[in-house]
């Protein structure tokens, strides 16, 4: 029997003595007022008032019910425990155990399941998915694991382990059960410990979304040498750092094949913290788009180029990723225009990266914003073309000036198949007058080797090995 399953029989018994007693006392009460009064053949007042014990006692029992129903401690599809009592069983256990963990596992290919084999097969592997896991960890004398379902195929863990014994238990999980009910599993986990769950446990669950939104396989994830962040202060941390504009640029050369010179920049981007230190895109990225703050960070991140840009010389390009979601803002455009004009930049200097892994369905209304920044000056460059669907549609229905390939066309050239590819893409782009850009090239050979099937910038190693950051891009390219 699941630990969820179990709290909610005894819930259930305790439940059941609050319908039970009650209902007892009050017949015996009348009982026993009938037994002093010798009133065992029954008036008509006595009939009345059998009929209202029965009626309270039979509405008290339904209302009780019906709030049993509605106070479940556990998920009805799986058995594990619902969001709600997941959350307050944690908090217990944490508080109450000097060693805990809470993990999240995810059933990564559950969309997949759901398509192809139906929904009720999908829920039906679900429940068995907990049973399993269940089991298993009761095989390695882990008691009163507390399961819980939170989302789709999404299950939050709390063990009582340290969190690295906690995640080579989800390994072994994973080698074990790649198969459930003859439907192949994929997963992704990713976990915390107690020490690092100091704030609260929606808190330590938006942490831990955070995190396995990084990931790209569900392999152990490397802890060894990792600063631990704690998720009560990293929050708080990044909107103060985005508020206040505590942003570090660094900017990576691009060579232009045509001129022989570097010309353009992409710009990348890491956000200092009081207490957390300075953080990749990965760790804080996640959280910005969870918290709604994408607009406040691009007008950031806009801003901070513009300072830098006016200080170079003005043939000098920048790219830089704008989020689709400010790009969808008719107000962010006055906000470009506004830090545009204080700094004295032009907008042609400017070209922003669009990248989704997936076709926004409205790209008219996408278009209309697009084409407004486009008569300001600004250029867009498709980033990762090649890598998402996404990127055939924003290449037939958007403005599109630059496309830049994903490193898989650089790293698997060798491929036949790959090659054949981005030469059929580097002639269609020049025949509808898209720049190309590839990255990842790392030696003068493979420069030589994309000069010649006519690209027109190279990023990488044979280029420049290193970026620079802002004091050395303006000792280098100041405008003086």
């Amino acid at each position: 029997m699941l630990y969820s399953e179990s709290q909610e029989r005894a819930r259930r018994f305790r439940l059941a003595l609050r319908m039970g007693i009650p209902i007892l006392l009050l017949i015996g009460v009348v009982i026993t007022y009938m037994a002093v009064q010798n009133r065992f053949e029954l008036s008509r007042f006595d009939i009345v008032l059998v009929t209202a014990v029965l009626f309270i006692s039979t509405y008290f029992l339904f209302f009780l019910i019906n709030l049993g129903q509605a106070e479940t401690y556990i998920d009805r599809m799986t058995g594990a425990f619902n969001r709600a009592s997941l959350l307050e069983n944690l908090n217990s256990k944490i508080g109450s155990h000097k060693t805990y963990s809470v993990i999240l596992l995810r059933l990564d290919n559950l969309p997949f399941i759901n398509d192809h084999y139906g929904i009720d097969r999908g829920d039906k592997l679900l429940r068995l998915f907990v049973h399993l896991l269940d089991d298993f960890l009761k095989l390695h004398d882990v008691k009163e694991a507390v399961i819980g379902r939170y989302h789709g195929g999404d299950f939050i863990i709390g063990l009582p382990l340290p969190v690295q014994k906690s995640l080579e238990l989800m390994e072994e999980f994973e080698s074990t059960y790649q198969e459930i009910g003859h439907i192949a599993v994929e997963y992704k986990y990713t976990g915390i410990d107690k020490e690092e769950s100091t704030a609260q446990t929606s808190a330590v669950v938006n942490h831990l979304y955070d995190t396995i939104s990084q990931q790209k396989s569900s392999s152990l994830p490397k802890r060894n040498g990792e600063k631990k962040i704690n998720p009560g202060t990293l929050e708080r941390e990044i909107v103060d750092a985005v508020k206040g504009e505590r942003l570090l640029l660094h900017y990576i050369p691009t060579l232009n094949t045509h001129t022989k010179t570097i010309d353009l920049f992409e710009v990348g981007v890491r956000l200092k913290t009081e207490h957390n230190g300075i953080l990749p895109p990965k760790k804080f990225i996640p959280v910005v788009n969870r918290l709604g703050l994408e607009r406040r960070f691009d007008e950031a991140l806009f801003h901070a180029v513009c300072k830098d840009a006016k200080m170079v010389e003005s043939e000098i390009r920048f790219s830089f990723n704008i989020s689709p979601f400010s790009l969808r803002n008719e107000s962010f455009v006055e906000s470009i225009k506004k830090i545009a004009t204080e700094e004295g930049v032009s907008y042609d200097r400017m070209i922003i990266e669009l990248f989704e892994n997936r076709p926004f369905k409205d790209l008219k209304r996408y278009r209309v914003i697009l084409d407004e920044l486009r008569e300001l000056g600004m250029e867009f460059a498709l980033d990762n073309f090649g890598a998402q669907n996404a990127s055939f549609e924003y290449i037939k229905k958007l403005p599109v000036d630059m496309v830049q390939f994903d490193r898989e066309f650089t790293l698997s050239y060798s491929n036949p198949k790959i090659a054949a590819l981005l030469y059929a893409y580097i002639n269609a782009c020049k025949s509808m007058e898209i720049k190309t850009l590839v990255k990842w090239v790392d030696n003068e050979e493979s420069l030589q080797r994309f000069s010649a099937l006519g690209v027109d910038y190279i990023q990488g190693f044979a280029v420049s090995n290193r970026p620079l950051d802002s004091e050395s891009l303006i000792k280098k390219y100041g405008g003086e």
